[in-house]
């Protein structure tokens, strides 16, 4: 089930107003099941200088603010305590001490959820507020190879310097491993403006999706237009792939999801293209495939931003109308002649890679 209930995608005019107040790390190592590595948690907030903080809000900017931002909800029945600790700590105002509890819950819990197969790294921990209302932003950062995390440890404290921000977060060729930031839009606890972005993987990916937003943050994606489209086009072309061996009902499914997508038509209705478009033979299995995928039969606003590149196709129109269409750059793949068009591969997956 996803709420939806005054949920918001964050704005430019947000981000670009975000007061960054007090930023912690903590050095969350994979959970191998041997117990070795250990979590490493900080007790002070790191002391950043104002340089830093300027750059370190640049950087959330433009990434909570990409193409791979995602508007997010919180799931209505989470196993993750993420959910309730965000909506606990933002409900009144801050205190190091809270934050810091606050702060170490979180890197405990994604050293619970964080196995073998998931990149280590540090958890950052940011204290934010916008308009005056109170928010936070979470950073998980892959630790790089070689990379030098001084910490202080002195008087029962143990704090990262803020060398850590130039180490892994500040340095140009660096992208923000994962992020997402939460602000309180009211005292409910659906009332929040959330935003999710991860560089490394396809947020419609559910597999990838299920590591952290779902498993961790306790999220699911907010619907949007560019989310539900790339969903359904992805979903589709795995079952194309992966469920339908017979090559004439791959070609129909393929130009005819292409077609759809790349129409002037505003919309999309699942269930009317599954009656349209999809060989009779198949069409329970189709149908079942994007139910499993959450993929809703109903209608959606159509977005393509997010697949334009693998829409794009080379298309060759015979003289009787019969169409032939090789990706994007692979032209060669194509032998026009004066009398024929030959097309020199043989039939594998329906796909654009």
């Amino acid at each position: 089930m996803i709420w939806t209930l005054e949920t918001e995608l964050l704005t430019n005019a947000q981000l670009a107003t975000m007061v960054l107040r007090h930023v912690v790390f903590h050095d969350v190592p994979n959970q191998r099941g041997d117990g070795g590595a250990q979590v490493v948690l900080a007790t002070d907030p790191t002391e950043i200088d104002a340089n830093r903080r300027r750059l370190l809000h640049e950087k959330l900017t433009r990434t909570l603010d990409s193409r791979f931002a995602y508007g997010m909800v919180f799931q209505s029945q989470p196993s993750s305590i993420v959910p309730g600790q965000i909506r606990s700590y933002t409900s009144g105002g801050y205190v190091e001490a809270k934050f810091i509890n606050f702060s170490q819950a979180l890197a405990l819990h994604l050293f619970e959820v964080q196995t073998a197969a998931v990149s280590a790294g540090l958890l950052c921990v940011i204290d934010i507020v916008v308009g005056g209302r109170h928010g936070v932003v979470l950073m998980k950062l892959e630790r790089e190879a070689g990379a030098e995390l001084k910490m202080k440890q002195a008087q029962g404290k143990t704090q990262f310097e803020m060398s850590v921000l130039d180490s892994l977060v500040l340095t140009g060729n660096t992208r923000l491993y994962k992020a997402a930031a939460f602000l309180r839009s009211g005292p409910g606890d659906e009332e929040f403006e959330m935003v999710a972005c991860d560089n490394q993987h396809s947020t419609t990916d559910t597999k990838e999706m299920a590591r952290f937003w779902r498993k961790y943050l306790g999220c699911d994606l907010e619907e949007a237009a560019r989310v539900t489209t790339s969903k359904f086009f992805k979903a589709a072309m795995d079952f194309i792939n992966e469920r339908v061996d017979n090559p004439e009902f791959k070609t129909v499914m393929y130009e005819s999801l292409h077609s759809e997508l790349r129409s002037a038509k505003p919309t999309v209705v699942p269930r009317t293209f599954i009656t349209d478009y999809v060989p009779e033979e198949v069409r329970p299995q189709f149908r079942a495939f994007l139910e499993e995928r959450n993929v809703s039969m109903n209608g959606f606003e159509k977005d393509n931003q997010d697949i334009n590149g693998p829409l794009r196709r080379l298309t060759y129109v015979s003289k009787a109308g019969v169409r032939v269409t090789a990706p994007e750059g692979r032209g060669e793949l194509i032998q026009v002649n004066p009398e024929q068009i030959i097309v020199n591969d043989r039939l594998g997956k329906l796909g654009n890679t």
